[in-house]
């Protein structure tokens, strides 16, 4: 319940929009599997109430940018098949295709577009980590894969991601829980989700959701971070529990193509 304030009940504060974007038009990966998992996850925790989950099972260009706009997500996330610079959304037929390759920077670029703008990107497909220093320009934190990632651990990640920032734990308490769900699961490919966030962005201090204070009910949620401006000229790369700092442009990644 909100709190009243001069015999007026104060406006709730905003719930944390997560946009969850599929794509298998080959019907080759369990993406939606992973958005149950992510649902499941989000409807356990304590602070169920301050999530708000869009759920897009076969994603396309359009119902992206439609999304973007009505919808106003404050993480977009996307599960399905990328590479260094693409991104593969569905197209808008019953049966199984080639899906809509797009390119990263066509993908940035739309992010940035809006006027409110969301605060964290989480590519859960393969080779995503090379796109993250586009990203980062628009929003204040992104998380991408520096090589293929098994199903079996995306799924592990995503759920274990969304379970921590729906019990308040910091941006990047969620990333290392999520590494760490992987590896207690007995699966490999632990180091290979990557945290990458703006120059004046601390994920160790952000929350996206947080508790309600003591006398306001149901209140609370979504940490007050502003995107940072485009250009920055250097980033904080998470590798796993240490930060290194990185001049813009230099996420190294090796190996790159289609996978997850």
């Amino acid at each position: 319940m909100g709190t009243v304030t001069g015999g007026k009940r104060a406006p709730r504060p905003e719930r944390l929009r997560v946009l969850l974007l599929a794509a298998a038009p080959e019907g080759d990966l369990r993406v939606g599997r992973e958005q149950q998992r992510i649902r499941d996850a989000v409807r356990s925790a304590t602070l169920r109430e301050l999530v708000e989950l869009e759920v897009h099972p076969a994603a396309t260009v359009d119902g992206f940018l439609d999304a973007l706009v009505r919808f106003r997500p404050q993480v977009v996330h996307f599960s399905g098949h990328s590479a260094r610079d693409l991104i593969a959304f569905e197209r808008d037929e019953d049966d199984f295709h080639e899906g809509a390759v797009v390119s990263a920077g066509a993908f940035a670029d739309a992010v940035a577009a809006v006027d409110d703008r969301p605060l964290l990107v989480l590519l859960n497909s393969c080779r995503s980590a090379a796109q993250l220093e586009g990203l980062v320009g628009a929003v204040p934190f992104a998380v991408g894969m520096s090589d293929r990632m098994g199903d079996m651990a995306a799924i592990a990640y995503g759920a274990r991601f969304y379970a921590a920032v729906a019990e308040g734990q910091s941006v990047r308490a969620a990333h290392l829980l999520g590494r760490a769900a992987v590896a207690l699961n007995g699966l490999p490919d632990h180091d290979i989700p990557v945290l990458v966030c703006a120059a004046d962005a601390d994920p160790g201090a952000t929350r996206l959701v947080t508790p309600p204070r003591e006398g306001e009910g149901d209140g609370g949620g979504g940490s007050a971070v502003s995107p940072p401006a485009a250009g920055g000229d250097t980033r904080n790369v998470f590798l796993g529990p240490t930060a290194v700092q990185s001049g813009e442009g230099s996420v190294q990644v090796n190996r790159f193509g289609f996978g997850r």
